[in-house]
């Protein structure tokens, strides 16, 4: 034990990403095998669908295996649309690197020189929350269930400033243990992150995320809404009889659900308030192009997001005031397996259950899309195609 703060139980429609357990070993196989897995998984069962890109380099290679709605018999294909949610997090942390390398913030200035009497919270007398902080989870906020925050897609999401003045209204006052003391994951965070963007640059959170990473990139079937994505978009899936099915039930807004299935509950296209922390909805040709970026120094075929630089500190493990290392880089859940170290995010609820992991050492992606809530992605997404030895 690094005598850290105990991370807080996750919601249903956005989720920390899991550390892995138990014994864990690197599987090397080729992309093309790996890309294989999205066909035995429906196959076995595991899920109505899954859809599997690889990236390496520029190089983005896609299969797609199932059904995108079991009620309708329809399958899934390459674009079909997705909800990703807490992936959402990695666009949100992009964005601050952003502003902080044109030096229109710093990540490690105090959030409240920003944003004021919006942060309203107790802060430690000499030690501020920053944009780093609440990067990397080590912040103090709460993480308020966001299960009453989901709504039909055609309901109007109230502004970052209205949600935000909402929860530190319910929530934000007292810390739930001291900034820069340990890491809990927290929602409320990334919220107040995308407050902050809207404040530095001036653009509302959504139109900042669409015109400076979603535009560059040519990612033109993500979005924060589902309806122009409707055409091919997957349905969610949860299985009858779970304690997480039967939890999302009771709990949930009723309007989010679909008509049942004699096994399966069913969700119809919908959001959560909460933009920055769980709002985009991509597929897997979109998120290879974000994850090339991420992995091509910042930049996907001459498309840059960030320099160099924001991407090595994006990258940097980061370590809370007592000097103990985190489980977090900016944005990212960081970890390592037989010594490699890898980047990676998941997100979970409503019935989609996706996964992004980067694996820099060896210049290698993987993004994992499924519509069932209890899918477990890692033992794809720890899969890697074998080194190749230096000429």
């Amino acid at each position: 034990m690094r005598g850290r703060s105990i991370r807080s139980t996750p919601s249903i429609f956005a989720i920390l990403p899991l550390a892995l357990v138990g014994c864990v070993h690197l599987s090397e196989r080729t992309s093309a095998q790996i890309r294989g897995e999205a066909a035995i998984e429906v196959a076995e069962g595991r899920a109505p669908a899954v859809v599997i890109a690889t990236i390496e380099g520029d190089q983005i290679a896609i299969e797609a295996a199932g059904l995108a709605s079991l009620a309708e018999g329809r399958p899934v294909d390459q674009d079909s649309a997705f909800a990703i949610f807490s992936i959402t997090k990695l666009f949100t942390a992009t964005a601050v690197l952003q502003l902080h390398e044109r030096g229109l913030l710093d990540i490690d200035a105090p959030v409240r020189d920003y944003l004021g009497d919006e942060l309203a919270i107790d802060e430690r007398r000499g030690r501020p929350i920053t944009a780093r902080d609440l990067l990397r989870h080590g912040s103090g906020l709460g993480n308020p269930s966001v299960w009453s925050y989901a709504h039909p897609w055609q309901v109007e999401r109230p502004s970052a400033q209205a949600l935000l003045a909402e929860l530190m209204a319910a929530h934000g006052r007292r810390l739930r243990y001291p900034t820069g003391y340990g890491e809990r994951y927290s929602n409320l965070g990334y919220l107040v992150l995308g407050r902050l963007i809207e404040v530095v640059d001036g653009r509302d959170y959504e139109t900042y995320v669409e015109q400076e990473i979603l535009a560059v990139l040519g990612m033109d079937r993500t979005g924060f809404s589902w309806g122009p994505l409707l055409d091919d978009a997957a349905t969610g899936h949860s299985r009858k009889g779970q304690l997480f099915t039967w939890l999302a039930k009771r709990k949930a807004n009723p309007e989010v659900f679909g008509p049942p299935l004699p096994e399966w509950e069913t969700t119809l296209p919908f959001h959560i308030d909460g933009a920055a922390y769980g709002g985009l909805i991509s597929t897997a040709p979109d998120l290879a192009k974000f994850v090339a970026a991420q992995l091509g120094e910042g930049s996907y075929q001459g498309r840059t997001i960030l320099s160099p630089a924001s991407i090595e500190l994006m990258r940097e493990v980061q370590r809370d005031d007592r000097d103990q290392p985190l489980d977090f880089a900016l944005g990212w859940h960081t970890d390592m397996i037989e010594g490699e170290r890898y980047y990676n995010h998941m997100g979970k609820g409503g019935g989609y259950r996706p996964e992004i992991r980067l694996w820099p050492s060896r210049g290698y992606g993987v993004v994992i899309l499924t519509n069932l809530t209890k899918f477990d992605p890692r033992p794809i997404s720890q899969q890697v195609p074998p080194q190749v030895p230096p000429q």
